[in-house]
């Protein structure tokens, strides 16, 4: 945790658990990082790149996007963020300067400059229950964005109202303050993955890197993939899946007791020790409860499973039927 946080987390009480109340929280996201693409080719650069229709975005308009190797597998997970003059991808900081390299592998003659700033650009997120949402610009509609005293706030789907900002590093004091000011509460940040697992989005780790193809995560599903777009890494992998098959796998999500959290990446198995998938995300809901999200063989979705430990998996769904 930054400085900043940390002497925040000192003056002002922290929320552990999120509640339906009419509270308003914000919280840091330091977990997450920014990489910025930029120059007159860097659109062109994406669309032949990246999972999504890239060129379908408009100024101030995000979209969920991936990246994937040539065997269909899915190098990193983001949002992609269209600026005026440039492109921004949020996700895991553990990642960041991975995409980077990956991404300059492709870049040979074209016209791009591929930037880590995310120690220029701070990520807070808001949750917002109250009528009563402040002098902040808030967007109504999901993945779009509204410009607020340099700051980007981004709308993204969740049971509540919440929004990731892109906060300029020297302007985060004031803008945290100002909303503290206004009875706005501090939140942990493991409260943004919780958000995510409870509506199916799952983020690619190191430890889950090169694990899952798109159709394994239900990346697909919450419009990370464009069928329509034309080539991209992996790209006939992907499509073969959806117009000549079926996947053999899908996300879940699912719950278990425990104080221990599984790790991304860790084997789910049956009670006979054969593996039935991996663990695609894991959070605290309460103190001794955690919430999942699971990549499972659809054969083995409905047998009793177990993360290490072992640890009993409950109330197993399905997100969507094929």
């Amino acid at each position: 945790m930054t400085d900043f946080w940390q002497t925040l987390n000192e003056q002002y009480p922290v929320t552990q658990y999120l509640d339906s109340n009419k509270t308003n929280y914000l919280m840091p996201l330091n977990q997450l990082g920014i990489i910025q693409i930029e120059g007159e080719e860097a659109g062109s650069f994406l669309q032949n790149l990246l999972t999504n229709d890239v060129n379908a975005l408009a100024i101030n308009q995000s979209q969920l996007n991936g990246f994937c190797s040539a065997k269909g597998r899915l190098l990193a997970t983001f949002l992609l963020v269209r600026r005026a003059d440039s492109f921004q991808l949020v996700l895991p900081k553990s990642m960041c300067d991975g995409l980077q390299q990956r991404l300059t592998m492709f870049k040979l003659r074209t016209k791009v400059t591929i930037s880590n700033v995310s120690e220029k650009l701070s990520l807070v997120g808001l949750i917002t229950n109250s009528e009563k949402h402040t002098d902040v610009i808030l967007p109504q509609q999901d993945y779009q964005a509204a410009e607020d005293n340099n700051n980007l706030l981004l709308k993204l789907p969740s049971s509540m109202d919440r929004y990731l900002c892109i906060v300029q590093q020297d302007n985060l004091d004031t803008f945290c303050q100002q909303l503290l000011r206004q009875t706005w509460q501090l939140a942990v940040e493991s409260s943004w993955q919780l958000l995510d697992i409870e509506q199916g989005l799952s983020t690619v780790v190191p430890e889950t890197k090169e694990k899952f193809t798109p159709q394994q995560i239900n990346f697909d599903l919450v419009g990370g993939v464009s069928f329509n777009k034309g080539c991209y890494p992996g790209q006939e992998v992907v499509a073969r899946l959806h117009y000549l098959g079926k996947p053999s796998r899908r996300l879940f999500s699912a719950s278990c007791s425990s104080d221990k959290l599984p790790t991304a990446g860790e084997e789910v198995t049956d009670q006979e020790g054969n593996i039935l998938g991996h663990v695609a995300a894991a959070q605290f809901s309460s103190a001794n409860n955690i919430k999942l999200l699971l990549s499972l063989k659809l054969a083995g979705s409905d047998k009793p499973m177990f993360t290490s430990g072992p640890t009993t998996v409950t109330d197993v769904q399905a997100f969507a039927a094929d």
